[in-house]
């Protein structure tokens, strides 16, 4: 935003001429102004145009007592925006203007109001400039490039099948009867809409705007089914308008069909004059009456809920739901705002005579609440993992020495998940799979028994072994959040399956050969391969944890990593009765070795893809 500008050189002219004779300059209606010239004045948000404040005298012919009046609320509202006093500065320019609308009040008005972030209002404003007033090139320029830049920040609502004469109520700020006259414009955002004809239940609602957009909302008003009569006066007679739950209805005496339970009301007239919050109870086919006195209220409190649908209640009194904005006695009231599934929240606000305050209260979530309990389900997800294996186990690992190379154990591991999951995230299931995994050793020291011998043969042997099974099991875990959802998980269950040993070696003879002349004695034999198939039976447990995202309502894909732990039921063992040939020693056998352990563990990183029905 550019620098202040001012009518005269310098400020001190300004207001030399502004109380000497301000009336002057706009004796004609078609008084225009002087030449500006700029000086420094205070800076502004970076998200602000180049807008600012504009000291002018009054332009428009009145008398004198108005135009001294209008300019005064004129002078003080544009000292207050030079200070930077954004709010107070526009309740002045406001009732200058409204007064005597003027150009350079309502230039200044439009300016404060974006300011304050009320950009529909300002968009209003900085067109009205356009329309009502003569402008320069120059000034022109400026308020169109204004007016398209509050108009991305401003959205549009447009309301489809309302009753005729129904009020419009949006963030507890009346807007017009329906069907409107102009577009019911809003700042970008969520805002609470409220409909209301007498003889009709109130239609509430949130809308979120877009800037720009134009959201189409259909109103449904449906008459009473159950309804009592109100009747509000004001007892000394002064002239005041009614509003029941946020809504003008009337001048008092007003009288009118409400829906029975509570309502809010509140009188309001010229100024400052007015009443606070006070309860209604309407019976069923009854008459009530509401005696009120009006009085000037010196403060005014701007309460702000989050989130924005949370009902507002001052001193006790329901005031409706989102925001509110009204006018208070001087001295300490209690606010307290309350919404379905957060923890209510009150607090103790004192306001002092001339107080505007703006109070933002955010509720925190009541995670117990049933609001926030989400419906139970059933889950179906697949799981395709890497498998790792440090080491099987068993005999054969124990006889792999330092001349021995083993590999760790490479495969794969498939499960399938079926589940019933809770509202809560918690959830039970059944899972099944297979398992598939293999290792090699080479050069462990091992032994083979020949027939009739006392002694075994000693050498080394190498194994190809290959582990494939199914899993089947139990599983309970837990799932939770929406956008990157995360799930524990821990399943028990049997692992039945089969260990394939492919098995050759090189030994020493016990008996030593007949060689012939020139012949060298042979002092080994090598086995030939040897297959066998020994069968596993396993307890196993598998925890996990996954991250995941959810790509739709049902479908999410995650990745994660699962530990199998297996527990023996039944080693898988070597058959003792296989018999190989030993060369000059004959028939040999292997010793039962086990070829897996009491106990193996294996690592499965891997995808998962989950459908919720």
């Amino acid at each position: 935003m550019s620098a202040i500008r001012w009518r005269w050189p310098c400020a001190t002219a300004a207001w030399l001429v502004a109380l000497l004779a301000p009336l002057s300059s706009f004796a004609q209606s078609d008084a225009r102004p002087a030449p500006e010239q700029s000086a420094p004045g205070p800076s502004a948000p970076a998200e602000a145009a180049s807008a600012s404040p504009r000291s002018q005298a009054i332009e428009v012919p009145v008398s004198e007592a108005v135009r001294q009046k209008a300019l005064l609320h004129f002078e003080k509202g544009f000292a207050l925006l030079n200070e930077g006093a954004w709010s107070p500065g526009l309740s002045e320019l406001l009732l200058s203007r409204k007064l005597f609308p003027t150009r350079i009040a309502t230039y200044n008005a439009a300016v404060a109001l974006r300011k304050l972030q009320r950009y529909d209002e300002a968009l209003d404003m900085f067109e009205t400039y356009l329309r009502d007033f003569p402008v320069s090139a120059e000034e022109r320029e400026e308020a169109m490039r204004q007016i398209a830049e509050l108009r991305t920040l401003v959205g549009t609502i447009e309301l489809v099948g309302a009753e005729t004469g129904a009020v419009i109520s949006i963030d507890g700020q009346d807007r017009g009867q329906y069907p409107p006259i102009r577009p019911v414009r809003v700042p970008a955002g969520n805002h609470m809409l409220r409909v209301f004809k007498e003889g009709y239940d109130p239609f509430v609602t949130r809308v979120d705007v877009a800037g720009g957009q134009t959201k189409n909302v259909p109103v449904t008003l449906r008459r009473l089914e159950r309804y009592g009569s109100l009747r509000v006066i004001e007892s000394s007679g002064k002239p005041v308008s009614v509003s029941v739950d946020g809504i003008v209805v009337g001048k008092a005496p007003w009288t009118g069909i409400l829906s029975v339970g509570d309502h809010a009301v509140t009188l309001r007239g010229e100024g400052k004059l007015g009443t606070q919050p006070a309860s209604a109870s309407v019976k069923s086919q009854s008459l009530t009456t509401l005696s009120l006195l009006a009085e000037e209220l010196d403060a005014v409190l701007h309460v702000e809920p989050v989130p924005i649908g949370a009902s507002v209640w001052i001193n006790s009194v329901n005031v409706g739901d989102g925001v509110w904005i009204g006018r208070l006695k001087q001295g300490t009231h209690r606010v307290e705002v309350r919404a379905n599934g957060y923890l209510a929240d009150a607090q103790s606000v004192t306001l002092r005579k001339g107080d505007r305050q703006k109070l933002r209260m955010s509720l925190d979530r009541d995670e117990d609440a049933e609001v926030w309990s989400k419906p139970p389900k059933l889950t179906l997800d697949a799981t395709a993992s890497f498998l790792i294996a440090p080491t099987f186990g068993g005999d054969l690992a124990s006889g792999c020495g330092k001349a021995c190379e083993s590999s760790s154990g490479l495969g794969a591991l498939g499960m399938i998940h079926g589940g019933y999951e809770f509202g809560s995230g918690f959830g039970v299931g059944l899972e099944a799979g297979g398992i598939f995994a293999v290792q090699s050793l080479e050069r462990r020291t091992a032994s083979v028994v020949p027939v009739g011998a006392s002694a075994p043969s000693a050498g080394t042997a190498n194994d190809a072994l290959r582990l494939g099974g199914f899993l089947v099991g139990a599983t309970a875990g837990y799932h939770f959040g929406e956008r990157f959802p995360a799930l524990f998980r821990i399943g028990a269950g049997a692992l039945i399956g089969e260990v394939r040993d492919e098995r050759a070696g090189t030994f020493e003879l016990l008996r030593t050969p007949v060689a012939m002349e020139g012949e060298q004695v042979q002092t080994t034999f090598d086995a030939a391969p040897q297959v066998d198939f020994p069968w596993a039976a396993y307890i196993y447990l598998d925890p996990e944890v996954r991250v995941g995202l959810r790509l739709s309502e049902r479908f999410e894909l995650s990745a994660g990593m699962k530990l199998l732990l297996l527990f023996a039921l039944r080693k898988p063992t070597w058959d003792g009765t296989k018999a190989i040939s030993a060369g000059v020693d004959g028939i040999a056998t292997y010793p039962a070795e086990s070829v897996m352990g009491d106990f193996a563990l294996m690592v499965a990183p891997g995808a998962s893809l989950r459908y919720t029905f």
